[in-house]
């Protein structure tokens, strides 16, 4: 197995030798195979273990087996506890959607810079193919899990389970089971316990054909989504031109991502009714107070009516609610400036420059902000000139009797900004 992991982080890309790297350690055999396989190839690895506080008696278990298992390796372990069932009744969403948010919140806290590897494996990606297709999908679907998604890799995404488990018998290594995983109460449960021993029937080597089939479907997909890329940057500010543009796989990936970026999900019905639309032409409802309108192979986006005004006080070192949005803020400490590119450090602040209270509000126009490295300062309106007045109306400004410290998808102040010489920083977020 060690050797199908070196070739799949050389393959992708994942990671350079001895590179500093974080692994996602929950305790279970997929997780645990994946830190000390790290270890073995030489990385600088560290780990996470995010106890969701969702079992009780089981998860202190788990959570009593990492540090074991990290300080017999001397491998640098940080635990994180987190309230999943309060952020699910708060943001009224799953429990897996919560536990999931939480715990990748939790990895980039601690990453500072580094690749996150998380323990998904060949296994766990035609369980999710299989879900998928039971819901219906594309390309996109049936490819699953990518090995790479931005900081995120997945240097066991070729290795069974089986493979993960030898793996761990070979080195006399035990882990725990989480016994949530054992219960057919779900479908991803129903999947892997009931449907694919089904299919070994048919085809006792189903994941190594599953593997053959997924990498034909990730390069597929990859050629789907750059040239969909090609047609969104066909954006002028105002519209997407998609004048002479002819129905197909491209057309309908960019599509989707139009439909996620106005906020609803993009379904087959909602692709194939905004397809039709683009040719045609006119104007559909795509979610509560937004439109999508299409003149002449022109797709725009317009809304029922502005947003309600917007004045809360925020303090920029705790998450806060924002109408229709939220303010995620995510401490970074001890801080590197060196683990950031320069995309990132745009809307990361030194907390120690902080004044005690901000004001978040919709944008005006009016304000002002002095960029990093700008030199000068601009008015929010000509950063945003882009935009029709509505979209411009719907971001989120925040500031101090000074002027504007941060401005929603274009950045933070220069007065506020990180440099070699900051400790604690803190990553701000706008989230709808």
């Amino acid at each position: 197995m060690i050797g199908k992991v070196k070739a799949t982080i050389g393959r992708c890309g994942m990671l350079k030798d001895g590179e500093r790297v974080l692994a996602a350690l929950s305790g279970g055999a997929d997780s645990t195979a994946l830190l000390l396989c790290l270890k073995d190839l030489g990385y600088d690895v560290f780990a996470v273990h995010v106890n969701h506080n969702l079992r009780g008696e089981e998860g202190l278990r788990d959570q009593r087996f990492c540090e074991e298992l990290c300080k017999s390796k001397g491998i640098e372990l940080y635990i994180e506890n987190v309230d999943v069932k309060a952020y699910c009744a708060e943001n009224r969403c799953s429990i897996e959607l919560g536990a999931r948010k939480l715990r990748y919140a939790a990895l980039e806290k601690h990453a500072c810079g580094c690749k996150i590897a998380t323990a998904h494996t060949l296994s766990d990606s035609l369980e999710t193919a299989i879900f998928n297709l039971t819901r219906g999908c594309g390309v996109k679907g049936l490819a699953s899990i990518p090995p790479t998604r931005g900081n995120i890799i997945r240097p066991l995404i070729n290795c069974t389970r089986g493979e993960v488990e030898e793996y761990l018998r070979c080195k006399g290594q035990n882990f725990v089971t989480d016994s949530t995983n054992l219960e057919p109460d779900c479908s991803r449960n129903i999947i892997r316990l009931s449907v694919i021993p089904e299919l070994k029937k048919i085809n006792p080597g189903l994941e190594k054909s599953f593997g053959a089939s997924v990498e034909a479907l990730r390069e597929e997909d990859a050629l789907i989504e750059a040239e969909a890329q090609k047609l969104l940057e066909k954006f002028d500010g105002k519209a997407y031109d998609f004048t002479g543009v002819s129905d197909g796989a491209a057309l309908s990936r960019a599509v989707s991502k139009i439909i996620s970026a106005c906020g609803a999900e993009p379904s087959y019905e909602r692709i194939t009714s905004v397809k039709e639309l683009v040719f045609s032409g006119g104007r559909i409802n795509i979610r509560k107070g937004v439109y999508l309108r299409s003149e002449e192979g022109r797709l725009s986006i317009e809304y029922d009516s502005e947003p309600e005004n917007l004045n809360v006080s925020v303090t920029l070192r705790e998450n806060a609610d924002l109408g229709a949005k939220k303010l995620i803020v995510t401490k970074i400490s001890p801080f590197d400036i060196s683990c950031f590119n320069k995309d990132e450090l745009r809307f990361i602040v030194d907390e120690s420059r902080l004044a005690s209270v901000f004001t978040a509000r919709h944008c005006v126009g009016s304000e002002k902000i002095r960029l990093p490295g700008r030199g000068f300062g601009s008015t929010v309106k000509k950063l945003l000139a882009g935009l029709t007045r509505q979209e411009r109306r719907s971001r989120i400004v925040i500031a101090d009797s000074e002027g504007a410290v941060f401005v929603e998808g274009i950045g933070v102040s220069e007065r506020v900004c990180c440099g070699s010489d900051t400790v604690s920083a803190l990553k701000i977020e706008i989230a709808t």
